[in-house]
């Protein structure tokens, strides 16, 4: 248990990433973390592969216990494990006198995908930033039979394609979601670059990697729209506060609708309605009496996302009620001066 939370707590320090180097059906995921290609077309496939304790350790008294329990017959500073199917397991390595010097977690890739679910609309990584200051956030769904203790995200890789880039993620306590920012990002610059995400997930001794690549200027998605009574037939709408400033560099766009709702707690925008939509970039829309606006926005220029749907009803309880007090406050100054 000790090796499991200490591969958390590195992945949790993580930053920038280096290139991963391959030899044979095994490769070198990070420090202590080798990784068995697994072919899932044999019934049983060995792969041998070479663990080192280190070579500071080399013509010293070493022995070997997989998994902190067993103890293998191989001895000295390197020995050659035999992984079969995806039976990964971990290595450690001790001194004479029990100390334990090293370990090498060896986990087993197949290409199966049970560890997250893949979503009609999102697929198994879903991507999306509320404006250009260069940070994202990716998220996904952990499958029904995930495990808590054992399935973990075990490392991010995250690049532009081809120039050096300083791009830093943190995980969510909840393990469903990373938050990345893009040090070099402009948003006055054209992106010419796209973002390359590969995410390994790990159950037990288990790896599972997933892929994608995206440009921000594809993944930005408006925080919701702000709409506030003007008049009883008309409403204004206002950038949310999380987007970029000034405007006129960064327009948005709405889709307006308007939908018949009695009660507008309940209202639900994004229900398929015989009503027309029309697109607009004014401020200032004409409202019809008891029917609900709905609006939602997106970048004028990128056929990116749209945001959530936000919506108004001018004739609402709410406003029945203050219109009420207001005849009673009047009346109530009237009986005051007379």
């Amino acid at each position: 248990m000790y090796f499991l939370m200490f591969e958390v707590i590195v992945f949790l320090q993580f930053s920038a990433v280096g290139a991963i180097k391959t030899t044979g059906s095994y490769w070198t995921l990070k420090p202590n973390v080798i990784v068995v290609d697994v072919d899932v077309a044999q019934d049983m496939d060995m792969i041998q592969v070479p663990l080192i304790c280190g070579e500071e350790f080399e013509g010293t008294n070493i022995t070997w216990k997989k998994n902190q329990e067993e103890l293998l017959e191989a001895s000295g500073n390197q020995i050659i494990v035999t992984v079969e199917g995806w039976k990964g397991a971990n290595y450690s390595c001790y001194n004479s006198e029990g100390s334990i010097l090293n370990h090498t977690l060896v986990l087993a890739q197949w290409t199966f995908r049970k560890i997250i679910k893949n979503t009609p609309s999102k697929g198994y990584i879903h991507c999306s930033s509320n404006n250009y200051g260069g940070s994202f956030k990716c998220s996904w769904t952990w499958g029904a039979n995930r495990d808590d203790q054992v399935a973990v995200v075990a490392h991010i890789k995250v690049m532009r394609s081809h120039s050096e880039s300083q791009i830093s993620c943190s995980l969510d306590p909840r393990g469903q979601s990373i938050t990345c920012l893009d040090q070099h990002y402009c948003p006055y610059a054209e992106e010419v670059e796209r973002i390359n995400l590969t995410i390994y997930f790990r159950s037990s001794y288990v790896l599972e990697t997933y892929y994608t690549e995206f440009y921000i200027r594809d993944i930005v998605r408006p925080d919701t729209v702000d709409i506030s009574k003007i008049n009883q037939t008309s409403v204004k709408l206002d950038y949310p506060n999380s987007w970029n400033t000034p405007y006129s560099y960064f327009p948005l766009i709405f889709q307006v609708k308007e939908i018949r709702c009695r009660k507008s707690k309940k209202c639900d925008c994004s229900k398929p309605n015989s009503h027309e939509t029309y697109l607009t970039q004014n401020h200032q829309l004409s409202v019809t009496k008891r029917m609900t606006v709905c609006v939602r926005a997106r970048d004028t220029f990128c056929n990116s996302p749209w945001s959530e749907w936000s919506h108004y009803k001018c004739n609402s309880r709410k406003d029945r009620k203050q219109r009420n007090q207001e005849l009673k406050l009047n009346k109530m100054q009237k009986f005051i001066m007379h």
